[in-house]
């Protein structure tokens, strides 16, 4: 039978909690990355409280679920749950309370909906709100199989004591990396605004220049040819960067990356109505991408769905995150006209995307088929030991 508990307990063990506080505080002390972060707490928590499986997740202000970090469960076992947690159930309610939650059974809790095919038994609950400026910022959950004992009134101590630590890190790795968003689209205005007012206005100028002496008739056919053709590509040039800039300021939202919803916003900006999209996004793959490759990724994404809609004419659009034995990869695929490599020009955004794709270390591929649609393809060298099995 489920039951929830009133507090946190006192009791002896002073000297224990304080040493592992100094431990989770040495942990988090060394990193700066929301996502390491998170990490580290998840694993900690399995520490702290012996639990099977452990996992945190952020909240933003709205109070909808931006992350969910585990600990405990194997690549195999996150690769069949797909998609990560909605915060909805007694994930969802746990958001909402300032006091922790320790169940024998949470499937007794009025507020559990069900588990997806696949996922592994976790009867024993305990669950930890962290708040941080009089708001839930995340929640840490711990959890044991039935055949596992049920957390006692020392194990909520340890993870309250662990939420309170969380608070701190996680709401200052919050504020920095909405710091850095910010910088980020004021850079990026900066930038589209510098393109459009010294670079376009200087091909323009130069264009017409161009223009003017490909009509003179006192030069001699071929050089007026060539001129004739410098300055179509200049508008070509003139074009790519308009794209460029428009691509900037289609900015994604302040707050922390996260591909589940961002990838969805640029989808919404991009991509008709007409043309049919399918996302899937696995679990796994998400649990393991750093701030900066969820940056990279999304811009990758972008450059890839506008090439696709502006150029390929498909009627259907396939964006897949998943996880395989060695790489994070993203694929984009779509049905349209394709082109042929060898007589299509590299434009600006295909050359920022291997940028990007050689600043993580990544592989990107560009299969395009002439006729039947291209594929982009960024596969990331997985970069975390595999500590998750079971």
């Amino acid at each position: 039978m489920g039951t929830a508990a009133e507090g946190p307990a006192t009791g002896p063990g002073s000297f224990e909690r304080l040493s592992e506080m100094a431990v989770t505080s040495e942990l988090l002390a060394s990193s700066e990355d929301l996502s390491e972060i998170l990490h580290r707490l998840a694993d900690r928590a399995r520490e702290v409280t012996g639990a099977e499986y452990a996992a945190i997740s952020t909240f933003d202000e709205e109070g909808v679920l931006t992350r969910f970090i585990y600990s405990g469960i194997s690549d195999e076992q996150a690769r069949r749950l797909g998609d990560p947690p909605r915060g909805r159930g007694l994930l969802g309610h746990l958001a909402t309370c300032d006091r922790p939650i320790r169940l024998d059974d949470l499937r007794a809790s009025p507020h559990f909906t069900g588990w997806p095919p696949g996922h592994p038994d976790m009867t024993r609950f305990l669950g930890v709100p962290i708040r941080a400026g009089g708001r839930a910022i995340g929640s840490l959950y711990m959890a044991r199989g039935a055949d596992r004992p049920p957390f006692t009134a020392e194990d909520e101590v340890a993870a309250a004591v662990l939420s309170l630590q969380a608070a701190v890190s996680v709401s200052y790795a919050l504020a920095r990396e909405r710091r850095g968003r910010i910088f980020l689209l004021e850079e990026r205005e900066r930038i589209a605004h510098d393109l459009h007012d010294g670079t376009i206005q200087a091909l323009y100028a130069l264009g017409l220049e161009c223009d003017a002496m490909a009509n003179r008739e006192d030069y001699p056919p071929e050089a007026r040819e060539a001129l004739a053709n410098a300055v179509s590509r200049i508008n070509e040039i003139i074009a790519d960067i308009r794209s460029y800039i428009t691509m900037l300021e289609a900015a994604t939202p302040v707050e922390q990356p996260e591909l589940t919803r961002d990838l969805g916003f640029v989808i919404r900006q991009l991509v008709p109505g007409s043309i049919a999209t399918v996302v899937n996004i696995s679990a796994a793959a998400l649990q393991e991408l750093t701030t900066r490759e969820s940056e990279d990724l999304l811009y990758i994404a972008r450059e890839a769905l506008s090439n696709a809609v502006r150029h390929g004419a498909p009627t259907k659009i396939a964006v897949d995150l998943r996880q395989t034995d060695d790489a994070t990869v993203l694929t984009i695929q779509d049905n349209g006209v394709g082109f042929d490599e060898a007589t299509t020009r590299k434009g600006l955004g295909t050359v920022t995307m291997r940028t990007r794709a050689e600043r993580l270390g990544a592989e990107l591929t560009i299969i395009p088929i002439p006729g039947m649609g291209t594929t982009v393809r960024v596969a990331i060298p997985r970069h975390r030991d595999d500590e998750e099995d079971v």
